[in-house]
């Protein structure tokens, strides 16, 4: 019988073979506790956040403010923002970190020039922000932060996050950040007019016959929608607690209606919609129309951290069409609805679930295209997120995660089949991945589609001049496409420009920036279907 080798002796072993060391094993690392935010430090704490437009920052801090918190939102992130994130975070990440978390840092220095120090900063502030999670370096943000705050100097800073899979975990490790109704619609009326104001003024800026007009306009109605948000918290209604029972729901209903359809909410649109109609704008000017989406954050920042994109297309003579937030929540809940779907049979509650999930699409929805219409009804309805599937779904797979998934190629063939841009840019942190894949695809969309002008643009701390240069030279072949539309429409009204504008000049009405003239496309630019629509507007007159 053969004898069976003993194990080899330390030194028989080869060089390469690890050698168990007699040292105590070393603990496996886990997450510091952080403290919590309880009731008792609200009077004290000043919640800070940021990172969407200053739109919208202005009106969830109203929010904020009239629920009873302390609050803050921080500057629009800088160049020195990204340094400050690259210096204190770790490599490889993509920019919207950097950019905010260096920001937030930024901030917190800025408080202790002002003369409190870092022990005081951790105590009496909080940072809230989205988290999230899939294959998809956003869902590190939050671990990201907190190791970048201790770096600088900041250890257990609070970091609270908001999405659905974390708010109820969140809110029940910080006691002191309460979800309830009032705050919930509150913040659904925030971002909603958040957007339509973010969507308004990029359809008006690029026609308005006095420059500036459209910013002091918009200023004025988020100043004015801000202080209405924090009455409106602030008010009987909104302070009076849910009764027991089935009494419950009829009072949910009754805060419904105070928050999104009382007499006060409809006089406060109403007086942006006055204050926003004094704007005068030229519909006459051929401006080539720019479909800006991507990555969340590249795609809807008005700062460094995507070139200042949008007012670098209208200064170069650009009309930009934006994404609003309201557009991926509305993807966000297609995408949950999928994956029930996915699920089906295999576990109970789907039909619950799935009327849950359409319930809330559509309440979404119906309160964004009510508080549009009541804001002058000119911006853009909230995509249809079936037929962006439809679309998307032979060339990307609509179950694929990360990020905004096949919007972008949903949102690509609509306009291939609309005709409703002249441009189309996809915008992204560079190397980021979920855009990476959606930029693969539209390879082929643009092979198949010529017609498309697409321009896939990253976005990085450095390389501003190359960025905006492709920018440029794309929007030389868009301005080229809107001029023959331009030309081609006025040659079949039998009319000339100067005809055209005399009679307009004899018409206040037709200057005025919620004047319909028909939003059916194409043609795609605002000058081609207004020649359109006043042309036939001479004839009935017998002009």
């Amino acid at each position: 019988m053969p004898r069976i080798p003993g194990p080899p002796r330390e030194a028989e072993l080869p060089p390469a073979f690890p050698v168990l060391s007699s040292e105590p094993r070393r603990r496996h690392y886990r997450r510091p506790e952080a403290l919590p935010f309880t009731p008792e430090e609200r009077a004290s704490t000043t919640i800070l956040f940021g990172n969407l437009t200053p739109k919208h920052d202005a009106l969830i801090e109203a929010v904020f403010q009239g629920s009873g918190y302390l609050c803050r939102a921080l500057p629009t992130p800088s160049r020195s923002s990204y340094s400050t994130g690259v210096e204190y975070c770790n490599h490889g990440l993509c920019n919207p970190n950097y950019y905010t978390a260096g920001n937030l840092i930024d901030f917190l220095r800025s408080l202790e020039k002002d003369g409190r120090s870092p022990q005081e900063i951790v105590r009496d502030f909080v940072y809230f922000t989205i988290g999230g999670c899939g294959p998809c370096r956003f869902g590190m943000y939050e671990s990201e932060y907190r190791q970048a705050l201790e770096e600088a100097g900041y250890p257990g800073f609070r970091v609270l996050t908001f999405l659905a899979n974390t708010a109820i975990r969140e809110g029940s490790r910080h006691p002191g950040l309460r979800y309830t109704v009032d705050f919930g619609l509150g913040m659904l009326n925030a971002l909603i007019l958040g957007d339509l104001l973010f969507d308004i003024s990029h359809r008006i800026r690029p026609f308005e016959a006095e420059e500036g007009a459209t910013d002091e306009a918009v200023a004025d109605c988020v100043a004015f929608l801000a202080r209405f948000l924090r009455q409106q918290a602030r008010r009987p209604e909104a302070q009076a607690a849910l009764r027991p029972g089935a009494l419950k729901w009829w009072d949910v209903w009754k805060k419904i209606r105070f928050h999104l359809r009382s007499a006060a909410w409809k006089e406060a649109l109403a007086w942006c919609r006055h204050r926003l109609q004094r704007v005068r704008v030229d519909w006459l000017r051929v401006r080539p129309v720019v479909k800006v989406t991507g990555e969340f954050y590249s795609a809807l920042s008005e700062g460094d951290a995507n070139y200042r994109l949008f007012r670098y297309l209208e200064s170069e003579g650009a009309e930009v069409r934006v994404d609003p937030i309201s557009n991926l929540v509305q993807y966000w809940l297609y995408e949950a609805r999928l994956n029930n779907r996915r699920r089906k049979g295999l576990r109970p509650g789907y039909w619950k679930k799935e009327a849950l999930l359409r319930f809330s699409a559509w309440f979404w929805a119906s309160q964004y295209h009510e508080s549009a219409a009541r804001l002058g009804g000119i911006a853009g309805r909230l995509e249809d997120q079936e037929r962006l599937g439809r679309l998307a779904h032979p060339l990307y797979d609509t179950l694929a995660r990360g990020g905004e998934g096949h919007l972008v190629v949903g949102r690509a063939l609509e306009a291939v089949e609309e005709k409703d841009c002249h441009l189309f840019i996809n915008v992204k942190p560079f190397g980021c991945m979920p855009a990476t894949q959606a930029d693969g695809v539209m390879a082929l969309v643009s092979a198949r589609h010529p017609e498309l002008v697409f321009l896939p643009l990253e976005t990085l701390g450095e390389g501003e001049i190359n960025a905006l240069n492709r920018v440029q030279m794309a929007l030389a072949d868009a301005r080229r496409r809107a001029r023959q539309e331009f030309a081609a429409a006025l040659e079949t009204t039998g009319r000339t420009l100067e005809q055209i504008r005399k009679f307009v000049e004899t018409h206040p009405e037709m200057q005025s920036p919620f004047y319909r003239f028909g939003t059916e496309t194409p043609p795609a630019g605002a000058a081609a279907r207004f020649v359109l629509h006043a042309a036939e507007r001479m004839r009935r007159e017998g002009c």
